[in-house]
């Protein structure tokens, strides 16, 4: 089995998300996640706006068709702006341990869009990785956060469901649209309109209107945050849009959902968790998607 340096970066990616995904566990009870999500980017973008000149000529920005800016803009608006919010009003009404799941179909609905926006050609050994993968987070998913018995009226169960599914196929269309994108633009660029972007939205939506001062955060957190925003969003997101842009929408996505794997093996061995029966055989099924994908 030869595996291309493009699926290694994913590979890679997956493994950077779970070590980020570690260390953040830490701070969500201090730190709320819009916060997170924004320092985070935030740092990743003005390393991505240093590194900008270096990467490419700046002029060649000028060569990119307004065509691939509105993609990129749009990709940002369906994942980030109508995804993500729609998967944080799935969480409030029916929670974690059913949106997680639900929302975990993530890789199926991007080879889903690949298919029908790129015509890319359906390869079974692809599609089965992809089912796998999304099996395999469902199972890790529910394996680690127990459903709690509830009275929920049956109107905001499938309120609930609705909102999270839907958050999952926002998030595989908004993919998709990354590699048309990305056809004039490096990943340095890309990243360097993305990440800034993505952390203005989230302090002009979000923080301001919660006011949480960024000025309260402890210097562990500001450490913490801007290392994973490097980290995570910075060498994670390049390598990331670097697989996309080479493997394909689908292919680069289930091979980052792997990320989970990594996470639970991390926790059992930093933070003593114990693993069971239901999140093992989820493992094993993403592992088993992975092979598939490679």
């Amino acid at each position: 089995m030869n595996v291309s340096t493009a699926e290694l970066f994913a590979l890679g990616c997956a493994v950077i998300w779970a070590v980020n995904a570690l260390i953040l566990r830490t701070l969500t009870d201090e730190v709320a996640p819009a916060t997170i999500n924004a320092v985070r980017c935030g740092a990743a973008g003005v390393a991505f706006l240093l590194w900008l000149p270096f990467s490419a000529p700046l002029s060649s920005l000028a060569a990119v068709p307004w065509t691939e800016w509105g993609l990129l803009l749009l990709s940002l608006s369906c994942g980030l702006v109508i995804g993500d919010t729609l998967y944080l009003v799935a969480l409030r009404e029916i929670g974690v341990a059913r949106a997680m799941p639900l929302s975990g179909t993530f890789p199926l609905s991007t080879l889903l869009f690949e298919r029908l926006l790129l015509g890319t050609p359906l390869h079974p050994g692809l599609l089965a990785g992809c089912l796998l993968v999304a099996v395999g987070v469902v199972l890790m998913a529910w394996g680690r956060t127990p459903i709690p018995a509830d009275n929920m009226p049956a109107a905001r169960l499938w309120r609930g469901v609705l909102f999270a599914l839907a958050a999952s196929l926002l998030w595989g269309l908004a993919v998709t649209l990354l590699k048309p994108a990305l056809t004039h633009l490096t990943m340095v660029q890309a990243n360097a309109v993305r990440m800034p972007i993505v952390a203005l939205l989230l302090y002009v939506f979000m923080l301001r209107p919660s006011g949480h001062p960024l000025r309260v955060l402890s210097r562990r957190a500001w450490v913490l945050l801007v290392g994973s925003g490097l980290s995570g969003m910075g060498l994670g997101a390049y390598m990331f849009l670097t697989a996309l842009s080479q493997i394909g929408p689908a292919k680069a996505v289930a091979l980052t959902s792997a990320s989970p794997v990594f996470g639970v093996a991390l926790a059992v061995l930093f933070l003593r968790e114990k693993i069971t029966l239901r999140a093992l055989t989820g493992a094993a099924c993403c592992l088993a998607g992975v092979y598939a994908v490679l």
